[in-house]
């Protein structure tokens, strides 16, 4: 049985290198174009795996090209599919980036067979035997893929199963009270500066910890880029350095030499 069950997308990216980013109808010749497989909960199962977890990933891809390349990508990473879904109606999630030379980075997504994904039979047994779900705060963006992300969190907690949230800047200002509510159910929670300050309307990281933990999650990790995180529990608030690393890109997937 898996130690985590992951329930996010899987996409396609295409990062675009651009020299700078166009007005609206011109033009910006790319200086190099790449293809990786991505997704928010695609992503988070590699890493896992790679750090020596057994883990498997809840989503749904299309029956094309596209989904052939994700998943080879995922099974290369020792991921386990057995809970991928396949749509014949729907494409696999596909997204396009274009990265000026800053490093930044502009997303055009097509989520795809994502948002369709469901919960199947033997995928909530899978979930009460995982020892944490993981949850991409973007499976609660659309119909009925946020069906499917509530019951599992549902299940899980029914089962004494720890829940670990990785918000999202869409589905927090689309529905703040929404997640307001979840984060009283979920055990870990991943924002970013933009979503904490949204969900506490706190500008001091440590603020924003201190509220985000009274709200429910028993431990609050916040992202703070090159400067690392701030992991809040009962024990206090505790910063965590970045990694050394070669920056290439802000999309998250690109390649970086580790010095340390």
């Amino acid at each position: 049985m898996p130690d985590v069950v992951t329930l996010g997308d899987i996409n396609v990216d295409v990062l675009a290198r651009v020299p700078f980013y166009p007005p609206p109808g011109g033009d910006s010749l790319a200086e190099g174009v790449e293809v990786r497989a991505g997704g928010s909960g695609a992503n988070t199962a590699v890493v896992l795996s790679k750090f020596g977890q057994q883990v498997s990933i809840l989503a749904r891809v299309g029956e094309d090209i596209l989904a052939g390349y994700a998943l080879s990508d995922l099974r290369e990473a020792g991921v386990d599919l057995s809970l991928v879904q396949r749509d014949a109606e729907a494409m696999t999630g596909l997204v396009f980036a274009a990265v000026t030379p800053d490093g930044e980075r502009t997303f055009f997504s097509c989520r795809g067979a994502n948002a369709r994904a469901v919960l199947q039979s033997g995928d909530e047994r899978r979930i009460q035997d995982a020892r944490v779900l993981h949850v991409s705060g973007y499976a609660l963006v659309e119909s009925p893929q946020r069906e499917a992300a509530l019951r599992a969190i549902e299940v899980a907690r029914q089962s004494g199963v720890p829940v670990s949230l990785d918000l999202g800047v869409e589905i927090t200002t689309t529905a703040r009270e929404d997640i307001v509510k979840i984060l009283s159910v979920v055990s870990m929670i991943f924002p970013n500066r933009a979503v904490a300050r949204w969900l506490t309307g706190k500008d001091s990281a440590p603020e924003s910890v201190g509220v985000l933990l009274g709200l429910g999650p028993e431990v609050v990790g916040l992202k703070l880029r090159d400067k690392g995180c701030l992991i809040g529990s009962a024990d206090g608030v505790f910063p965590v350095p970045a990694f050394q690393v070669d920056p290439v890109d802000e999309t998250g997937l690109a390649t970086a030499s580790m010095r340390g």
